[in-house]
């Protein structure tokens, strides 16, 4: 097995498990401890484990990087994106966050050739969407690197200045009583901002988040127009979002 064939397994070994053990991976492998454990190294180094006595941890989801975060998940992101391009029409504005469920929507708006201005904090986005149709501005500010999101002072001062159709975002986790929740304080108020100043907001958020909280509430479901999501939801979710005059699309 060649190596990146073996850190790509041992990656899904740890996302199955959670927890990974070096001397079982030596044995799965057919490699060293020491192989194994330079291996766990890499992957600490990229924030995407954290290395204990024995073996490694899985961070949590809300603390990987979003280079590691947009390719979780991408069946269930993909097909929330395929829904808001269709739902959403030429010629509008909207504040998207940094989420990488939102930023495979703004691509797919950008395959659709759509005619849309987007203000947004995300910088991985200015990077996807560079050659694309689609008018982009910045918000600028300070870059938290583990989530390539702007926030701070000046973001909070650009969006002030704008009042968009739609504000597209997505959350952490949702509870069964309705708050929206984020794992990050400061992207949080970036977002509980941009849906003051929206016109209309969308939530893009697939179940596996449902049902679950994160450290900081930043709305709830009465803030938010439309909810899009993966999959058929049961009767217990469909009642929440009505009670709340949320809109599944």
């Amino acid at each position: 097995m060649k190596p990146f064939e073996r850190r790509k397994n041992l990656l899904n070994e740890l996302y199955v498990n959670n927890v990974v053990y070096v001397s079982k991976l030596a044995e799965t492998f057919n490699v060293s401890e020491e192989t194994i454990r330079r291996d766990l190294e890499k992957l600490e180094k990229e924030g995407i484990a954290e290395r204990n006595y024995g073996g490694a941890k899985l961070l949590k989801s809300e603390e990987l990087p979003y280079s590691v975060r947009h390719t979780r998940n991408k069946e269930a992101k993909l097909k929330i994106a395929k829904k808001i391009n269709h739902f959403i029409e030429d010629d509008t504005s909207l504040f998207s966050d940094s989420s990488s469920t939102v930023i495979e929507t703004l691509k797919q708006f950008a395959i659709t050739d759509k005619k849309i201005h987007i203000i947004t904090n995300a910088v991985n986005a200015l990077y996807e969407l560079n050659q694309s149709s689609l008018e982009i501005n910045s918000t600028g500010g300070k870059l938290l690197k583990h989530s390539s999101a702007l926030v701070g002072p000046q973001t909070i001062e650009s969006i002030h200045k704008f009042n968009p159709d739609y504000a597209i975002l997505s959350c952490k986790s949702l509870t069964k009583d309705g708050m929206i929740t984020d794992s990050n304080e400061y992207e949080a108020h970036i977002k509980e901002l941009m849906i003051s100043k929206a016109n209309k907001v969308i939530l893009a958020v697939d179940t596996s988040k449902f049902d679950k909280t994160s450290l900081i509430t930043f709305a709830q479901l009465s803030d938010i127009d439309y909810i899009v999501t993966d999959t058929e939801l049961d009767h217990t979710w469909q009642n929440i979002f009505a009670k709340a005059s949320t809109i599944v699309l």
